[in-house]
């Protein structure tokens, strides 16, 4: 079987259908390909709907599951799967037509273990909002050398991702440590612009988690497994691997600085991500913070006074806009 498509599902009544429909329009014959759907609790007609597209279509295989989450989800499927490559489509998603069967010629004739597609940004009455910037076209590179892109529009070689997981115990970015560690395992990664995945833009609820203290352990928890992960596949003579995983570091660094940090000025948390990043190794990337917020890698007190000051001075360019419509 050349492609297991994974699909999460929980209360998705309103989207399922489209999301479903588009799988079908790929101009994959049935045997070519499987469609396994876990359904994480649902309690809408979301299970109604899969049984419906159970019934005409062979290859969906349909697994029921207390709410435990998308990452439980996901590794169940990935347990399950039978094809020779992966991808992963959320709920409310769909493909452009012929997105798959395209990406299939193209990873047969270049030998591909990473396929990443283009991704739309879509509003939820599904117009057009934005496209997200290309990368480089056709470009097969290394997955250290390769840029990332935003999960999950990618199509994974089944043998590379391995004995990897979606990680248990991050709340909100559990996807984006999984897709680095598979594309740092990858030889040949390139992107196409022909094939197109359509990301739906809605309000959730990932964005108030991330503010948590769940959130924040998460992503403290996503710095450690990186790390780890790194010092157990990479030697410290491999700069290429050093420096892909201070890039993914860093992005969770600027999350708990910007969510947890900066918006109470909390010393007691830049205290404990600096000890954190100072015993394994990551103290530099503080500098590359320090470009965005003065004084970050050297004094807590002097980038604290510099970023009330920036506070005020923004309140007071506030209340002079306001005086002026009067």
């Amino acid at each position: 079987m050349k492609l297991s498509i994974i699909i999460p599902v929980y209360n998705a009544e309103q989207y399922l259908k489209k999301c479903l429909e588009s799988v079908f329009q790929q101009n994959l014959k049935l045997e070519d390909f499987e469609v396994i759907c876990i359904n994480d609790g649902s309690t809408d007609k979301t299970q109604q709907i899969l049984e419906e597209f159970q019934k005409k279509y062979a290859n969906i295989i349909l697994e029921n599951q207390e709410n435990f989450g998308e990452a439980i989800s996901r590794n169940k499927a990935i347990f399950l799967s039978k094809g020779e490559y992966i991808t992963f489509l959320d709920s409310d998603d769909y493909y452009d037509a012929l997105t798959l069967s395209k990406a299939l010629q193209i990873i047969a004739s270049q030998n591909l273990d990473i396929l990443y597609l283009k991704m739309n940004h879509i509003s939820e009455d599904y117009q057009f909002i934005q496209s997200l910037p290309n990368l480089s076209e056709n470009e097969i590179l290394s997955g250290l050398k390769h840029e990332r892109r935003p999960f999950p529009a990618t199509i994974y070689k089944k043998s590379v991702i391995g004995e990897i997981q979606f990680p248990l115990n991050i709340i909100v970015g559990p996807d984006s440590v999984f897709n680095a560690l598979v594309q740092s395992k990858a030889k040949r990664v390139s992107f196409s612009s022909d094939l197109v995945y359509n990301y739906l833009v809605r309000p959730n609820s990932l964005s108030k988690k991330a503010i948590t203290e769940e959130g924040y352990q998460g992503f403290i928890n996503a710095i450690t497994i990186l790390d780890e992960y790194k010092n157990q596949h990479f030697s410290p003579e491999n700069k290429e691997a050093q420096q892909y995983f201070d890039k993914v570091i860093l992005v969770f660094v600027t999350r708990i600085v910007e969510l947890h940090i900066l918006p109470n000025l909390y010393q007691p948390k830049y205290k404990e991500l600096k000890k954190l990043l100072s015993e394994k190794g990551y103290w530099h990337l503080a500098k590359t913070i320090a470009e965005k917020y003065p004084y970050f890698d050297t004094s807590f007190s002097k980038m604290a006074r510099h970023q009330k000051k920036l506070i005020f001075k923004t309140k007071v360019y506030q209340l002079l806009q306001k005086i002026k419509k009067l």
